[in-house]
């Protein structure tokens, strides 16, 4: 079979049955004839299949370089080939560009405080320190005073920060020496805390309206307190009463020449 040069008043599809019933048809009548061998009959299938498979059927449906094959189903494109094999991959492109930096986000919720951890082992002994100023030094002084072959009197300082001031007289009228007896004067108003040094003075017997011994004591700042007793010649004992130490006037004074600070 040739190529038709002429038009054809048939459609592609119409066409194509027509040849399907054509050729099914000599087959049919060669085979129940048993006129032609099976080769002929193979050869003649070829003939009339080959043709058709490859057969430009014109028309406005397919472009002249397109065929279609008898064999392909009626629902299948008709001037579509068959599917090629996938190719193989290609090569990977190039890495993009990075995009831009997306907004942070909110920042999350703060978590739950974690379990204490165990105690850490004792740190090492840390320097001795320097050694620190000496303190003020113990204020301890001792005084007397003997007027009479009656009695005698002294007074005692001792103790540091406050210390405190004691008078004490001891009667000598008997055949031995009779024990001190002490009065504390630290306990009286206006004791100095800071009294460092201490001095006792008789004065003669009734002469003196404030008393008949007289205490003084200095301070460390260098100030002078005095304080008054009475001497009780009965049993030979000091009447110290409650009486307040008191600011001497004047005051020591450093380059004083009979005189000295003013107390107001």
């Amino acid at each position: 079979m040739r190529p038709r040069n002429r038009t054809s008043l048939l459609g592609p599809l119409a066409r194509a049955r027509f040849q399907k019933a054509g050729m099914l048809t000599s087959l049919t009548l060669v085979l129940a004839a048993s006129v032609v061998a099976p080769t002929a009959v193979a050869a003649q299938t070829v003939s009339d299949s080959g043709p058709a498979a490859h057969e430009y059927t014109g028309g406005t449906d397919c472009k002249p370089h397109k065929h279609r094959s008898a064999a392909v189903p009626e629902t299948t494109d008709k001037c579509k080939g068959a599917t090629g094999a996938t190719g193989p991959r290609g090569a990977t492109g190039a890495t993009g560009a990075t995009g831009a930096t997306g907004t942070p986000g909110q920042n999350g919720a703060t978590g739950a405080t974690g379990a204490t951890g165990a105690t850490g082992a004792d740190g090492a002994t840390g320097a001795t320190g320097a050694q620190g100023a000496t303190g003020p030094a113990a204020c301890t002084d001792i005084d007397a005073s003997q007027d009479s072959n009656n009695f005698e009197v002294r007074a005692v300082l001792s103790g540091s920060n406050p210390t405190r001031a004691y008078a004490g007289i001891r009667d000598l009228t008997g055949d031995t020496l009779d024990p001190f007896l002490w009065t504390d004067l630290s306990t009286h108003p206006n004791y100095p805390q800071n009294a460092c040094g201490i001095s006792i003075v008789q004065h003669g017997l009734g002469s003196a309206p404030e008393g008949d011994v007289r205490v003084d004591v200095v301070t460390t700042a260098g100030q002078v307190y005095e304080t008054q007793c009475a001497v009780v010649l009965s049993d030979r004992t000091l009447n110290c009463a409650n009486n307040a130490w008191i600011l001497v006037n004047r005051q020591p004074a450093p380059g004083a020449v009979n005189g000295g600070t003013v107390v107001r």
